[in-house]
């Protein structure tokens, strides 16, 4: 398990296949099945694969980080594995960017999500996404056109989904762009602003005042 803390540094490890996973370390962002996922990837894949989680480590309580620390090393995947702590949102873009032309994706494994800000921001920097169908992402996700879901709880489903998009090129050329595209044109500030205003005058309140 290695600490990373600049995005210079990423860039020396994304010569390898980077998959990236954000959240907090706890049950319902579901870190032990990206850890798993990546495992079966890593040992029976492909062993120049990298694993990236983005996290807050003073959000994750004690039990919490103890079985995370002890799930790694029954998994053997220390070495595969680099923590990154509390990255300010303006430099995300340029990890995803980076993870996106390792060949790599960003990981979404959460039982339950809400506005899926990190997905959108991955899709705006051409880095594929992998995800659970977990509410939230069902605007911005849709399967093998702007990204991939996979069943919660799947692991074997997640390691066939994650192995087409890292051998399927064309498909995967597909998804960054229509999921560029799919952000470009339903999720700008324009159109927010409009449906906004829309929602404001159904509700009969006068914006002139």
């Amino acid at each position: 398990m290695i600490l990373i803390s600049s995005p210079i540094k990423l860039y020396l490890l994304v010569i390898s296949l980077t998959f990236a996973w954000i959240g907090r370390i706890e049950d319902n962002k579901n870190w032990r099945e990206f850890l798993k996922i990546g495992s079966e990837l890593i040992h029976n894949h492909n062993s120049n694969i990298r694993l990236h989680m983005f996290e807050d480590p003073t959000l994750s309580e004690a039990k919490e980080r103890g079985q995370f620390e002890k799930l790694i090393k029954q998994l053997d995947l220390e070495k595969h594995l680099f923590l990154h702590a509390n990255v300010p949102n303006d430099q995300m873009a340029v990890y995803f960017s980076m993870i996106g032309e390792s060949g790599g994706f960003l990981c979404s494994t959460s039982k339950v999500e809400g506005a899926p800000y990190s997905l959108l921001e991955a899709m705006s920097c051409k880095c594929p996404v992998l995800t659970t169908d977990s509410d939230g992402v069902r605007s911005s996700i849709i399967h093998n056109k702007t990204g991939k879901y996979y069943t919660l709880g799947d692991v074997t489903e997640a390691v066939k989904e994650a192995k087409e998009l890292m051998t399927d090129s064309q498909l995967r050329e597909k998804i960054r762009k229509d999921a560029f595209e799919h952000v470009k044109v339903n999720f700008n500030p324009d159109l927010y602003c409009v449906n906004f205003i829309s929602m404001i005058q159904s509700l009969g309140l006068n914006l002139s005042k």
